[in-house]
C-alpha cells in the first residue's frame, strides 16, 4: 500500500528496514489504515478522542475546528499550555497496538503571520504510553511519551523541529532549524524504537530527525496531534504542575494556530 502524502495516516510497518529505504512493507491481518483521517468533512471523524475530556482535565485549546479556519484541514489554537515533565496540553488521538507509521501534512503559523508569535509554539506529532491516571487520581513522574514538532521554540522568530523524549516525566529535547510553512512529519514505530522524520512539503526524500529507544515494552500507544504555546503574558517561575494542569489561562494573550491538512 502508498498512501497519499497529503493526510494524516497510520498503517502497520513491521520492518525498520522498510523505514530506512523508503518503503512500507506491505499491512499484515489487522492493519489498522482505518484509523486515518483526511479532515474533509465539518467534523472530527470518528474514533478520535480529546486529552481533557478522556482524563478530566481542563479545555486548554481556545478553538478547534474542521474546515472552517481552512478548508479540508483540522486547526488547533492552544491556550498557554506545554508538554513538557509533568505539564499537560491539547492532545487529540487514537489508541494503537504495536507497530504503526503515522504521517501527516502540517503548519504551525501566527494569527496573523507565517511564524507564530512569543516562544515554544508548536505542534505536532505525538505518541503516549497510557497510564491510567485521570485528574483525581494523578500521580508525578508518571508521564512516558514522544514527539516531533514545527514551530518556534526558545528564539522568537526562528522556526524549529522539536523532538522530545519524556520517560517517567524525565523530558529531554532537541531544537534544529527548519523551514515554515506546510511540512510533512512523520513517526514510526518498530518493536521498542520510535524513528521521527520530516521533510518539505511536496519533496521525496524524509530525513531522520530524532530515534528514541523506549524502556519499556508497552503494546498499546496513544497516537496523535499536539498543539501548545506559551504566553507572553505569563511570568516565568517555578513549576507546579498540580496547579497548572487543573487551571486554564483564559486571559494570557496567546499567538499561535497549528494545522493538519
Amino acid at each position: 500500500m502508498t498512501p497519499t502524502l497529503r493526510r494524516l495516516y497510520l498503517l502497520t510497518m513491521p520492518l525498520a528496514a522498510a523505514l530506512l529505504s523508503g518503503q512500507a512493507a506491505p499491512p499484515p491481518p489487522g492493519d489498522i489504515t482505518t484509523l486515518s483521517d483526511e479532515f474533509e468533512g465539518d467534523a472530527l471523524g470518528p474514533g478520535w478522542a480529546l486529552f481533557h475530556d478522556v482524563y478530566g482535565w481542563p479545555n486548554k485549546l481556545k478553538a478547534m475546528d474542521v474546515g472552517q479556519t481552512t478548508k479540508g484541514a483540522l486547526s488547533m489554537q492552544p491556550l498557554h499550555s506545554g508538554w513538557v515533565r509533568d505539564l499537560n496540553a491539547p492532545f487529540i488521538f487514537k489508541t494503537v497496538e504495536g507497530d504503526f507509521d503515522v504521517r501527516a501534512r502540517v503548519r504551525t503559523r501566527g494569527l496573523n503571520g507565517e511564524v507564530p508569535g512569543g516562544t515554544w509554539s508548536l505542534g505536532g506529532l505525538m505518541a503516549r504510553v497510557p497510564n491510567g491516571l485521570k485528574a483525581a487520581t494523578w500521580e508525578p513522574r508518571r508521564e512516558n511519551w514522544h514527539f516531533i514538532t514545527t514551530g518556534v521554540g526558545l528564539e522568537p522568530g526562528k522556526v524549529m523541529t522539536e523532538t522530545k523524549g519524556t520517560y517517567n516525566s524525565y523530558s529531554s529535547l532537541k531544537l534544529r532549524p527548519y523551514r515554515s510553512g506546510w511540512i510533512e512529519l512523520r513517526m514510526v514505530r518498530v518493536g521498542m524504537a520510535l524513528f521521527v522524520l520530516a521533510r518539505p512539503d511536496g519533496g521525496s526524500e524524509w530525513e531522520v530527525r530524532d530515534r528514541f529507544y523506549r524502556m519499556e515494552s508497552s503494546p498499546m500507544m496513544q497516537v496523535g496531534l499536539i498543539a501548545y504555546t506559551n504566553s507572553p503574558d505569563v511570568p516565568p517561575g517555578p513549576e507546579d504542575p498540580v496547579k497548572e494542569n487543573a487551571s486554564v489561562n483564559k486571559q494570557a494573550k496567546v499567538d499561535m494556530t497549528f494545522e493538519v491538512d
